[in-house]
Order: C-alpha cells, then sequence, then structure tokens
C-alpha cells in the first residue's frame, strides 16, 4: 500500500499488525548550507511488547528500520531497537514512549519504506510505504519550516544536557499521534521562520490561526518578531478546552519586508466535556469530514473493521468486506455508528464513546504475553460485545486451582453467565464456558480446566 505524505508530513499515521501499533509524525527544517532535515517520530505504548524475563525485570525490544529510496535506487538505509523495561506482571499501567529520528536529504522526491518488529515475537510486525516531497529551501524569500506538533515545550537550562527533542532553547517532545485529548487540552506546537535577517532586516509579524474542519477561522493571534538571525524559532501554547471535539488546523503565516510563508498542519481533538456539534442542519459529508473517522489511516480502519466483526449484522460484514477504496471505508465506519446513535439531535453518539471507553479499559487491563492488545483477549472480545457485566467476580488462584472470574449479566437472554480460566498464570485469562448461545460450552469446565494436578498442572 503507497500512501502520499503531503509537504514531506506523515499525517498521524498508525502502523498496524495484529496487536502491534505504532504512530509516527514528520517535519521537515532547514538543517544547515539549506539542506533539509527531515525528522521522523514515532509513539507506542509499551503494552505493545512482548516481555521476556531477566533477573527481577521483564525487557521488550521494538525494531524499526527506515528505507529511503529515490528513482529506483537506495539513498538511505537506518536501524535502530528501542530497549524497554517494566517492573514485572504487576505493571499494568501502559506507558506512552516517544523517540525521534533525523535525516539529512537532498530536495527530492523519494520512496520511504517503514517497518517495525517485536524482537521477541516475530509474528508481529508492521510495515508501511509512502512517498516523500522534501522541498528545497532558499535564501531568496521568506520560509517556514513544517509545524511539528508537540506533546510538551520545555526551556531548557544552560546546565542541561542535549537531548534529542532539542531544538535551541527548547525541548520539544512531539506529538505523533496528532491528538490532544482530556478535559483541558492544549494545543503545543513549533515552528521556524527562515531568512527574516536577510529578507525582512525590519522585523515583521507571525499570525496564528486555529481553523475547524470546514476551515473557517475559530481564533487569531499576531506578534511582532525581531529580525535578529536567518534562523528564528517561535512557539505557540493555546489551550483548547472551549472547543468541541472534532478535527481542527492551526496556520501560521509570517510576513517581513516584500514576503509571506504559511504552514499548516491538521489535528484532532477529544475533550469528553465537549462533545461534537450538533449534527442539526449540517449535510452528511460535512459531518463525516469533521468527524474523527475522516483522519484514520488505512491501518487504523482495518483495525476498525476487525471490531465490527463482534457488532455487526452479518448483512454489514458483506458490505464492509465489499469495500475496496479507503474513502469509502472510512465513510463505511461513520455511517455505521451514525445509524446506532441513541439520540442522532444531540452533538455527541453515546454509543460509540461507550464502545471506546470499554475498549481503552480491555486494553488496560486484560492485556497479557498472549493478548498485548488487551480487546483480543477473551474478556475484551466479550467485553466489547456485551458490554459490561452486572456482576464480575474474581477468584485468586490456590494451590490447588487457577485463577478465575466469572461474568453475569442480568439482562442477556434473562441472565447469562461466562466463565473465564487463567491458564498460565500471567492475565491469560479464556473463555471456557458460558450459558450463552454460539460462545463456548463446557458445563464441566471446573474439572477440566480449573482444578491443578499433584505437580501443580
Amino acid at each position: 500500500m503507497v500512501w502520499y505524505v503531503c509537504g514531506g508530513v506523515i499525517l498521524g499515521t498508525t502502523l498496524l499488525w495484529g496487536q502491534l501499533r505504532v504512530s509516527f509524525d514528520a517535519a521537515q527544517f532547514w538543517h544547515e548550507e539549506l539542506q533539509p532535515r527531515w525528522e521522523l517520530y514515532y509513539a507506542f505504548p509499551d503494552t505493545v511488547l512482548r516481555y521476556v524475563p531477566q533477573g527481577d525485570r521483564l525487557i521488550g525490544e521494538l525494531y524499526f528500520g527506515v528505507q529511503i529510496d529515490s528513482g529506483g535506487r537506495g539513498v538511505l538505509a537506518h536501524q535502530w531497537i528501542v530497549p524497554v523495561e517494566r517492573r514485572g506482571q504487576q505493571d499494568t499501567v501502559p506507558r506512552e514512549l516517544i523517540g525521534q529520528q533525523n535525516f539529512l536529504l537532498p530536495a527530492g522526491e523519494y520512496s520511504v519504506r517503514l517497518i517495525v518488529r517485536d524482537l521477541y515475537d516475530s509474528t508481529h510486525q508492521a510495515e508501511a510505504r509512502f512517498l516523500l516531497s522534501v522541498r528545497p529551501f532558499s535564501k531568496e524569500r521568506l520560509q517556514l519550516s513544517d509545524i511539528q506538533l508537540a506533546t510538551a515545550i520545555e526551556r531548557l537550562g544552560s546546565e542541561e544536557p542535549p537531548s534529542v527533542f532539542q531544538k535551541g532553547v527548547y525541548r520539544i517532545t512531539p506529538n505523533p499521534t496528532v491528538e490532544y485529548r482530556g478535559r483541558d487540552p492544549v494545543l503545543r506546537c513549533y515552528v521556524e521562520l527562515y531568512n527574516a535577517r536577510r529578507r525582512a532586516p525590519g522585523g515583521g509579524r507571525l499570525q496564528y490561526e486555529l481553523l475547524d474542519a470546514f476551515r473557517r477561522p475559530l481564533w487569531e493571534m499576531k506578534r511582532e518578531y525581531q529580525a535578529t538571525s536567518d534562523a528564528l524559532a517561535d512557539v505557540l501554547e493555546l489551550p483548547l478546552n472551549v472547543v468541541p471535539s472534532g478535527v481542527y488546523s492551526v496556520r501560521v503565516t509570517a510576513y517581513g519586508g516584500p514576503d509571506s510563508a504559511t504552514a499548516e498542519k491538521r489535528f484532532y481533538v477529544l475533550n469528553p466535556d465537549m462533545p461534537p456539534q450538533s449534527l442539526a442542519g449540517i449535510p452528511e459529508d460535512s459531518l463525516f469530514e469533521q468527524s474523527e473517522f475522516a483522519t484514520y489511516s488505512p491501518e487504523r480502519i482495518a483495525e476498525e473493521f476487525e471490531r465490527l466483526e463482534l457488532v455487526a449484522t452479518p448483512q454489514e460484514l458483506d458490505v464492509a468486506r465489499s469495500l475496496t477504496d479507503h474513502r469509502s471505508r472510512q465513510r463505511f465506519l461513520y455511517r455505521f455508528w451514525l445509524q446506532r446513535d441513541p439520540d442522532p439531535l444531540t452533538s455527541h453518539n453515546e454509543l460509540w464513546e461507550s464502545f471506546q471507553e470499554r475498549l481503552r479499559y480491555a486494553n488496560t487491563y486484560f492485556s497479557s504475553a498472549r493478548w498485548r492488545a488487551g480487546w483480543r483477549s477473551d474478556r475484551g472480545r466479550v467485553l466489547l460485545k456485551y458490554g459490561y457485566p452486572t456482576q464480575r467476580e474474581q477468584i485468586n488462584a490456590t494451590p490447588s486451582q487457577r485463577a478465575y472470574e466469572v461474568w453475569f449479566y442480568s439482562e442477556l437472554r434473562g441472565g447469562t453467565y461466562f466463565y473465564f480460566v487463567d491458564m498460565s498464570g500471567f492475565n491469560d485469562y479464556t473463555l471456557v464456558h458460558s450459558t450463552f448461545p454460539g460462545e463456548p460450552y463446557a458445563p464441566d469446565w471446573q474439572s477440566r480446566y480449573l482444578y491443578l494436578g499433584p505437580s501443580g498442572q
């Protein structure tokens, strides 16, 4: 599959393969002597890895490989490994790990191949191919770098050690997911202005704009700059707690002398206290374009379609499997959840939000060495398909029996039970019996799966 990259920026790409999930973004900057620097940012939760014991620790390693070609000839190949350490099986709170790699590339057109692989589980790897256009930097006009989205921006002290995230006096921690989540989201971004002293010795101004999904201006700020150098840096931190959840863009325009330059970056806001705007009176095409589904990569769509297997009707699945065009698959997903909205006149879809909340819960608490994405585990599948149980009983392991859980749904067919047994002792719960039709049925599940023999097996 080939993804086209606009302005050298991978727009929040997420690579998925099985349980492996890694997010990428990128930006271009002027390095030295007009040579462009392409920065590749990546992020992944530490729960996606398989871990192996090493003393009293658990160790995982994620391999990254980048192959860059031009005109069918290899230009650059680079690989690196990110080691991750966890305290033990009880360390279940996921951490988001963020990294950056820099590449010096002459201006031109390239094809890029990205490979990610779990070194302790060769069956889990992801790959993406896309086209990259590296634009030239020139001394003959005012120019802006790409906009880099950040999770944190810190001004460095004089004694602080150098960092891969350092740009001048700032430490810019990337935001490869291009998402700002939570009740108090803050847009943080960094941009560089080039040739200001040469082209605008008297100084100029920077204009920041926040645009909604329909490209309507929501906010604007202007500030003057002094042309003290031909490479100026500027940062923006803008609270987003008053804007509804949805797709937005930040646009920066630099003015100076006879020139102007513009850079723009798209991102997504998800604030549980600020749901998307009301649907009433807005055409469906417009609503789709401002929805998060319109931003999903092919890999994200593939994973969402995999989850549809749990909740869609056979007829809907037939339609979904017949779709090959990426845009039509995005729109199908949008309409699938829109049709299930319990109140289409409100500004948010309660059913979709509940599904996503259960997905986050499963990935946080049901992950294991076997199921690094917790939603793919038996408990995760039941949680997504049937919702939270009315009652959940958790029984710890003893010398003579394995740990197990009993889930009871009072509203499911007049009362339904699900029985899960931790077969390995490492949070690997298997559904061994249920009273719901179509699920595993083994009334003798206790004697078959629960009790341990004399040797503890």
